[in-house]
């Protein structure tokens, strides 16, 4: 038994920890017991923990035997990983920890030491290696079992974690990580032995030649590191060494650049007010690494990508201007990564895109732009209208606003010629009009001028649609007294856009009938992929009515490109959900009463049941939703001001074969800003590459995802644009790709703009 020598007699085992006696006021004492890891449990109790290490730190104990020794050492990091809270909260804690772990790895032979420290950090490295874990911050304690023994084991003990999961032939673990392990620093900059860690797990990274992990896991995390050095308060010796190793390292990527770029002004303002000696030697060396980053940038760029790589970042190269470079300065001598899945290149090496770009309203046109600006997003869409459509009539004026909105150095431009040709005639000029008319107006306007048969190769995504495998006939019941057999829309909304597509009636012993009109399938089917607005946005829906009173039922399909959601009546006060609007849309109905449904074999009017299906979903879903409602008192069309939660995520009713396309995310919205649908405003929240923008006419803003259900009561989304979870986003096509037509376009527009902007800098 390893022990030392004390006054009172204490044991620290696998029992004991999950265990603990507490005394009271009784002459005897009560015994409670506590379990630290709890089933079913996220957070762990703090002040159990903190009592069970405790007197092991304050007083002299014996050690109990090896093997219980290190499992409550296993357990202790079990604990830390399901901690909650902030760093100072937690700080008693970890203090005590610290001491525990301290004493625990000074008071035994080297063997068992080794032993511990082996196990806590395989024990660590399954909770960072673990996408799903979210460990906490806190674990990362443990790491001073290997800095208090010897500061030069870390080094060593990253070689034996990277070797160890080399023996799963896969890298997943290493990313999680080394992703991980950036977060954490993010986070909780306090722990010195964590920057440490970090550093040394680098290090072995590069000496195992695994940059690829090192450039992807570095440059999603590189912006939110760099901002940790905003504030001196945040600002730490050990984050700063890790963050400019990172640098040099990354300073051949425009990536890693652009996602610290925002970041670059505040934090040089900032270290030229710190008057600490370190403050202004971590200055000129961010100024170097820096200075080296936007020389390499500009190397390879010529003519009008220079331009807008200085148009750009004009913000970051006054504030370099400001300070001093380092003549004599190494760092273009000290290493980069380089990646071996593009040839020896730094990994994605993008090229320059512009900043978000907002459309001017020539006169009450908000309804024209916020549509653009939802469609543009649509990356697949707004690449395909540039690289394909730039010479087909309207396709051509839509063809030269986007490539403008992709490679334009202005922050805003005038989308004048767009729109002199895409505005209804019968829309009146300088008024207010319905976003949604307009589009479904543009979608059938494009779709008469596409002629041309789509491919998987136009349409990367593109994906056949499948109506019935079987050649059916229309038989449509109709309904008494003139009216639709669909219901009435403050029961129940129809979709827009819709064309029969087929549909088959059975009698009682499941014989077919057939219609008079013979419709061929195959050939819709043709015409329907043949369209490429349809590929993109329509969906098919299958829609059947069952006679209650004799079971015959008919059946059609309708080609949609929106679902258009109204309101169930229910008592005020509850809150609708977008995802519970869609189940309430293809919920069964019952025909009854007006609507009652002409069946083919009664021959008369019946009550029947109609439920509604999706046989074949659309890539983008766009969801109106029917906040406008006439009032016949005041004759004018009135907006409801319903509570919803704007659900990012919705899932779609689907036909079994297409359950895995049913799912869709949210990356734009138009929203409406009024009370009345004849006056207001629109404006857009849009996605772009995780980042959330307000495209509100020619101002464009950064928010978050959550803004949509923080708007005021009478910002309300109209239109919903989400995208089929299977669908890749991807990126804007590059100017070396784009048709020479359209980058002359560009190459126009961007002069003009910048004489006109050289013009307005002379004026006295």
């Amino acid at each position: 038994m390893y022990s030392v020598k004390c006054k009172s007699k204490n044991t620290f085992s696998t029992s004991s920890l999950k265990q603990h006696h507490k005394s009271g006021k009784k002459k005897k004492m009560a015994v409670k017991k506590h379990q630290l890891v709890r089933q079913n449990q996220e957070e762990v109790n703090l002040t159990t923990l903190v009592e069970y290490i405790q007197p092991i730190v304050d007083k002299p104990v014996f050690l109990p035997p090896p093997n219980e020794l290190i499992q409550s050492c296993e357990n202790v990091v079990q604990c830390l990983s399901r901690l909650t809270g902030t760093e100072q909260e937690l700080w008693k804690c970890l203090r005590s920890i610290e001491k525990f772990l301290v004493f625990v790895i000074s008071n035994v032979d080297c063997k068992l030491r080794n032993e511990i420290i082996t196990t806590i950090i395989d024990k660590f490295y399954s909770y960072i290696s673990d996408p799903n874990s979210n460990a906490c911050p806190a674990t990362s304690v443990v790491l001073i079992v290997m800095d208090a023994p010897d500061p030069r084991a870390s080094l060593s003990t990253a070689r034996w974690v990277i070797q160890q999961s080399k023996k799963s032939q896969s890298d997943e673990g290493l990313r999680s990580a080394l992703s991980c392990l950036y977060r954490w620093l993010s986070e909780s900059y306090t722990l010195p032995y964590l920057s440490n860690w970090i550093l040394c797990f680098i290090k072995v990274l590069e000496e195992n030649e695994m940059f690829d992990i090192l450039i992807e896991e570095s440059v999603k995390n590189i912006g939110n590191l760099f901002s940790v050095m905003i504030s001196p308060a945040t600002r730490k010796q050990p984050v700063a060494d890790v963050i400019l190793h990172l640098l040099i390292s990354l300073r051949e990527s425009p990536e890693a650049f652009d996602r610290i770029s925002k970041h670059i002004g505040e934090t040089l303002e900032s270290l030229a007010a710190d008057s600490r000696q370190w403050s202004r030697q971590l200055l000129g060396s961010l100024v170097d690494i820096l200075t080296s980053m936007i020389n390499y940038n500009m190397q390879s760029l010529k003519g009008v990508q220079l331009y807008m790589f200085r148009d750009k970042y004009s913000y970051v190269i006054k504030h370099l201007e400001r300070h001093m470079v380092t003549n004599d300065s190494t760092v273009i001598l000290d290493p980069i990564w380089k990646s071996r899945n593009t040839g020896g290149q730094p990994a994605k090496v993008d090229t320059v895109t512009s900043p978000k770009v907002g459309l001017q309203n020539l006169g009450n046109t908000c309804y024209i732009n916020s549509v653009m600006q939802a469609l543009f997003l649509i990356h697949q869409f707004s690449n395909y209208t540039v690289l394909k459509m730039f010479e087909k009539p309207y396709w051509a004026k839509m063809s030269a606003l986007f490539v403008t909105m992709m490679h334009t150095v202005a922050p805003c431009i005038k989308p004048t010629t767009f729109v002199s040709v895409a505005k209804p005639d019968f829309f009146v000029p300088k008024q207010q009009h319905d976003c949604f008319e307009f589009l479904g107006y543009l979608f059938e306007l494009l779709k008469s001028y596409e002629n041309s048969t789509i491919t998987d190769a136009d349409f990367a995504y593109n994906t056949p649609v499948v109506l019935n495998s079987s050649r059916t006939n229309v038989t449509e019941g109709k309904s008494g007294h003139g009216k639709s057999n669909e219901p009435k829309v403050s029961e129940k909304p129809c979709t827009s856009s819709q064309t029969p597509e087929s549909s088959n009636s059975a009698g009682p012993f499941g014989l077919k009938r057939h219609s008079d009109a013979d419709i061929n399938v195959t050939s819709k089917r043709r015409r329907f992929n043949d369209s490429f607005i349809n590929n993109v946005f329509a969906g098919v829906f299958l829609t059947r009515i069952t006679c209650i009173h004799c079971g015959s039922s008919s059946r059609s399909r309708d080609v949609c490109r929106d679902l258009q959601l109204a309101f169930p009546e229910k008592s005020g006060g509850n809150q609708y959900t977008i995802q519970g609007l869609i189940d309430f849309y293809f919920s069964n109905e019952i025909l009854t009463g007006e609507n009652q449904y002409q069946c083919h074999d009664c021959n008369i009017l019946r009550d029947a049941e109609k439920c509604v299906i999706i046989e074949s979903t659309p890539k983008i879903l766009i969801i109106i939703l029917k906040t406008f409602k006439y009032d016949t008192k005041l004759r004018v069309q009135t907006k409801l001001m319903h509570s919803v939660m704007y659900n990012t995520s919705v899932t779609l009713p689907t036909l079994r074969s297409q359950t895995d396309k049913n799912t869709y995310n949210l990356f734009a919205a138009v929203i409406h800003v009024g009370t009345t649908m004849n006056a207001g405003h629109y404006y857009t929240l849009g996605k772009d590459n995780n980042d959330w923008y307000i495209f509100d006419d020619s101002r464009v803003k950064a928010t978050d995802e959550t803004g949509i259900n923080r708007l005021d009561r009478s910002h309300t989304p109209y239109m919903l644009f989400y995208r089929r979870t299977d669908v890749v986003e991807g990126s804007i096509a590059a100017f070396a790709t784009l048709p020479k037509q359209m980058q002359q376009t560009v190459m126009s527009c961007n002069k003009a703009h910048l004489e006109l902007r050289k013009t307005t800098k002379n004026r006295p």
